[in-house]
């Protein structure tokens, strides 16, 4: 016996030490979100752990009710549970929304009352990933507050208290509700749906089936296989068959959506995707009418002739860093009411809520469309190259940033910083800057001409050449 009692008291003393030093892995611990891929850096008990952390810490603010909602991923319910089970265990008292797309879930923390709100999603990312994204309050959750998480679980700092969880099911016919409250349309319009299988879906159908106007839906069943294209909306690839599908069809515009439903994209009526800035471009517009000399946020990613535009109408344009996080920061601490970036997150404040929310987007759009039929036509105006993704092992990115801020210091280049370097010069400006949500260097340039488009990319080969071996290639399957 007393063998077999040293045993067992061994057994749980490397228990309690693999216990001790448990931490996240520190890839999946983004600026505004977790987010990894499931069974290789992300598991059931990260989750576990990410409740216990984040109900702990509104146990120290005297705060209790969190909603959470997931969005189809064949993941997300195991995390789900997972997570509930570490916030009540922590004394939180956790509202289930069940299967919901990300904006419902902020609009459940803002309507309901509740202290915070916990989603479990992929985002737009391919479907072997998942991930939370976390608002306390009012206020994002990103940065230092991601930080503190991980820091928690590593040194187990946790409170054990009983919680409790509720599940919500009226939570969808009243977003729906609210959504349409402010909204009318004309009865001739014609307008494609691609929901690319994902949790946008059955609010998808009520907002079409309560609207006027002809409406189709595309991908409309939910499957977390994202069998018909990739989540992310925001490129041209996965939204062919939408493209196609406007033009042949002689529909007016086409809206895509991302697994979660907080990126938008817009087709219009030849099919062509049209990129977020100018999107943006056209809110602001429309925003500026009713609310002149207002601000405008948009991402460091975004053209030149955005904010040309915002300021020909009397507003101001604010440049931010890239994430719906900063972006919503920025919101609260200027007071602007309408922001957006180039991965499709679109923020109003004005008759909305603030948070990112592509199914209201879009019936802000519809609303312009009904109101100026000529709006979302693309018109020229110099040579811009779309977002460029460059795969990159997430151990290089920053690095590869900081060597170039350096050198172009050392050559005495007009450089913002605000998120990577934007390079501003005779021929235009270009970009590049570590991503956040996935591994890679996101790269942008814009110039007046053709010429200075030739000219910017020469540049652009000879400051990235020695860290990216392919740029000049890459460069030139870009038609600016």
């Amino acid at each position: 016996m007393e063998f077999i009692d040293k045993i067992k008291n061994l057994i749980r003393t490397d228990d309690e030490e693999d216990e001790t030093h448990r931490v996240l892995a520190p890839e999946i611990l983004r600026d505004y979100d977790v987010r990894g891929i499931f069974g290789e850096n992300l598991f059931p008990e990260d989750a576990l752990d990410i409740g216990r952390a984040f109900g702990t810490l509104l146990a120290r603010k005297n705060l209790k009710k969190v909603c959470v909602g997931c969005d189809c991923r064949n993941s997300s319910d195991e995390l789900t549970k997972n997570l509930i089970k570490g916030l009540t265990g922590s004394g939180a008292e956790a509202i289930f929304l069940g299967l919901c797309h990300t904006p419902m879930m902020y609009y459940a923390v803002h309507t309901l009352g509740s202290d915070a709100g916990i989603m479990v999603t992929g985002s737009h990312n391919p479907s072997e990933y998942n991930g939370f994204k976390f608002v306390l309050g009012d206020d994002p959750f990103c940065g230092a507050d991601i930080k503190t998480l991980g820091d928690m679980i590593l040194n187990r700092d946790f409170v054990e208290k009983s919680g409790s969880e509720t599940i919500l099911n009226r939570i969808s016919s009243r977003y729906v509700a609210d959504l349409l409250e402010k909204f009318s349309f004309s009865d001739d319009i014609k307008i494609a749906w691609d929901i690319g299988n994902g949790t946008t879906g059955n609010v998808i159908k009520a907002v079409t089936s309560s609207i006027r106007g002809k409406h189709h839906l595309l991908f409309e069943d939910v499957d977390g296989n994202f069998p018909n294209r990739p989540p992310d909306p925001t490129i041209a690839k996965n939204v062919e068959y939408l493209s196609k599908f406007v033009s042949y069809n002689g529909f007016d515009l086409g809206f895509a959506f991302d697994s979660d439903g907080d990126r938008l994209a817009v087709v219009d009526s030849e099919g062509r995707l049209l990129s977020s800035d100018r999107v943006l471009e056209i809110f602001a517009v429309d925003f500026l009418k009713k609310n002149p000399a207002a601000q405008v946020i948009a991402d460091v990613k975004s053209c030149n002739r955005l904010f040309e535009t915002v300021k020909q109408c009397g507003g101001t344009g604010i440049m931010e860093r890239a994430g719906h996080s900063f972006i919503k920061k920025r919101m609260k601490t200027s007071g602007a009411l309408l922001a957006g970036e180039m991965s499709g997150h679109f923020f109003f404040g004005d008759e909305w809520f603030g948070f990112d929310d592509a199914v209201y987007a879009a019936l802000r759009c519809l609303r312009i469309f009904c109101g100026n039929r000529d709006a979302f036509k693309i018109t020229e105006h110099g040579f811009v190259t779309p977002e460029i993704r460059i795969t990159c092992d997430e151990d290089k990115q920053f690095g590869i940033i900081d060597t170039l801020k350096q050198r172009l210091k050392r050559d005495g280049a007009e450089v913002v910083e605000t998120d990577g370097v934007r390079v501003s010069c005779a021929e235009g400006w270009w970009l590049l800057r570590a991503s956040n949500t996935q591994n890679a260097l996101s790269l942008r340039a814009e110039a007046a001409s053709e010429d200075e488009m030739k000219i910017l990319k020469k540049k652009i080969t000879d400051y990235l050449g020695e860290h990216i071996k392919n740029i000049e290639e890459i460069l030139q399957k870009e038609n600016a």
